[in-house]
């Protein structure tokens, strides 16, 4: 049997700058981090690469989880940070929060780039979308 999601993971070009924006910004913490090197032929079989190097990061709160990686090599490609969030694969990962509006104004205020203002796309159920230093989408949902 398949239980629940364990986390969400993400690739970082910058681990450190990251872990500062989602414990900063959303209240994780640090769970656990370390890395490898190369010559790690688990991690290489896991990857599909060769001389895999990486540092990693899982961050936790109110039991979700989100691990961070900052590989080495082999270099991954970037992403736009203005990917279109309907491109095909995971666009966004979503956050529930008591009071999306006060969040969308404490956020824009640190300097967090958005999509759009709070919406209500249905009676009582207000969400927006932001990015992470990266481009990676998150959403804010409340009323559900």
């Amino acid at each position: 049997m398949i239980g629940p999601l364990h986390h969400v993971g993400l690739s970082t070009p910058d681990i450190e700058r990251a872990t500062q924006f989602y414990t900063s910004m959303f209240g994780f913490q640090v769970l656990n981090s370390g890395g490898w090197g190369a010559g790690n032929a688990v991690r290489d079989r896991q990857l599909h690469a060769t001389g895999s190097i990486a540092k990693s990061a899982m961050l936790g709160r109110d039991g979700m989880r989100l691990e961070l990686r900052e590989y080495a090599h082999p270099a991954g490609r970037p992403q736009a940070v203005d990917a279109p969030v309907v491109d095909h694969g995971i666009n966004h990962f979503c956050f529930a929060v008591d009071d999306v509006q006060a969040e969308y104004a404490r956020l824009l205020a640190a300097g967090v780039t958005f999509e759009c203002e709070p919406l209500e796309v249905s009676p009582g159920v207000v969400l927006t979308y932001g990015r992470d230093p990266d481009g990676n989408v998150f959403e804010l949902l409340s009323g559900l």
